[in-house]
């Protein structure tokens, strides 16, 4: 799993401020790396260690990389005190760790933000993914595809909505009221779904912690990040899907507040951690049986009918664009493609899953493997849910080097060719 771990990639606030980027020049670059390790040294109490390492920051047009440090393998050239050269094509370009040329890499993409906080952020937040199992984490990934359902959406954004009471509050003991009543949500939501609270969980350490750990070498005051969470919140509402973004949001708020506690409150975590149980007790919140009745009235103090009426008007078209994707990818014909030694990247805002036993739908991801690379935009892809498998639509067109579908294409590694099956279906398979 460990190169997957920063694969869940195209990081939330990268996307949010992407319209307030600036493009690099290789002697700005220079500049970025030093602001960079000047942050890391000035917090390496935050994890007893400066996490200031190798760094690829990376034009996903030409492809040109600059660099901190040398590769292993004689890729990057020197030009004044940097590192450049061409990233192969068979890598995938996304904000994410990477291994390459015998280097574990934390790999940004250009345009990078204007604003030297977000910048710094983003960058701190790929230099603790590479550093992390330095720092004793291990991560899973486990599938949260509850957070597309009606109920699951509503209790995760009742309790975005109490965060962000939290951080509005005047008093340190009013935040802490919202603080417990967000955890109220929280775990009447685990109530609701089997294994809700395990697959939450690991996403928030997972990139929960990452998050935390940019934020908080960024450079931004106290009032500054209160002012920059809140912000998040607010524009989350308008993120299409919460399954692989909302651990991006939830973590740094406790993380806010819990550093008003115990500046080390984060060194107390580890990889079994079970982060709600840390977060009721530091927040003191009793361990009382949650009513389905207390909880709707609960609801009522942060706009709880607004939400429900919402979220059962998407439900109800929701319906109907799943029943979409099925007949689009299982039902009628399609390419299979089994996956062996496979990188990816890929847009968090755009997943829509199906059944557990289904997979999840990317409208937006790139593949590379041993047969090739495939590049999706917009004509969505399926990703079975054992990942052992993709799924794009039915072939328009197939030659040796290429094969394109709607919104798709797969540029063909040789020895590996399509065939069709004797019931119309598509699939990748190797010469023998």
């Amino acid at each position: 799993m460990q190169k997957f771990i920063g694969i869940w990639l195209m990081i939330l606030f990268a996307e949010a401020i992407s319209a307030n980027c600036l493009e690099v020049s290789a002697d700005s670059v220079s500049i970025y790396f030093a602001q960079v390790k000047e942050a890391t040294s000035r917090h390496k109490a935050l994890w007893d260690k400066d996490i200031y390492g190798p760094i690829l920051i990376v034009d996903p047009d030409s492809r040109e990389v600059y660099a901190n440090v040398p590769d292993r393998e004689g890729h990057l050239s020197p030009n004044n005190g940097i590192y450049r050269g061409i990233l192969p094509k068979e890598i995938t370009i996304a904000n994410t760790d990477h291994e390459w040329s015998g280097i574990h890499w934390a790999m940004v993409k250009l345009p990078l933000p204007r604003q030297r906080f977000d910048r710094v952020d983003l960058i701190t937040h790929e230099l603790f993914h590479s550093a992390q199992s330095s720092l004793g984490f291990h991560f899973r990934l486990e599938e949260n595809g509850h957070l597309d359902h009606r109920d699951g959406r509503i209790y995760l954004r009742l309790e975005l909505a109490a965060l962000q009471e939290a951080l509005r509050a005047r008093r340190y003991t009013r935040a802490e009221e919202h603080l417990r009543n967000a955890l109220i949500f929280r775990k009447f939501r685990h109530q609701l779904y089997r294994g809700a609270e395990a697959a939450e969980n690991s996403l928030e350490l997972l990139e929960g912690l990452a998050t935390y750990t940019g934020q908080m070498m960024s450079g931004r005051d106290k009032w500054q990040w209160r002012e920059y969470l809140i912000k998040r919140l607010t524009d989350f509402e308008k993120t299409l899907t919460y399954v692989r973004t909302f651990a991006y949001e939830t973590l740094p708020v406790y993380g806010f507040f819990l550093y008003q506690k115990d500046n080390h409150w984060n060194k107390k975590i580890e990889s079994e951690s079970d982060l709600t149980e840390f977060f009721s007790e530091a927040f003191g919140m009793d361990k009382r049986i949650l009513l389905q009745t207390y909880v709707k009235q609960l609801a009522e103090e942060y706009n709880g009918r607004v939400i429900a009426d919402a979220e059962m008007k998407r439900e109800l078209s929701n319906s109907a664009r799943l029943d979409i994707y099925r007949k689009k990818f299982l039902d009628e014909p399609h390419l299979e493609i089994r996956l062996e030694d496979m990188n990816m990247s890929f847009d968090l805002h755009n997943l829509i899953p199906l059944d557990e036993d289904e997979g999840t739908v990317y409208h937006t991801i790139q593949i590379s493997d041993k047969w090739g690379i495939l590049t999706v935009e917009g004509g969505g892809a399926l990703l079975r849910s054992d990942w052992r498998w993709v799924i794009v639509s039915e072939p328009l067109e197939i030659t040796k080097k290429r094969v394109t579908g709607e919104g798709w294409i797969i540029e063909l590694n040789e020895g590996y060719y399509i065939e069709e099956t004797p019931g119309g279906d598509y699939l990748m398979s190797k010469q023998k």
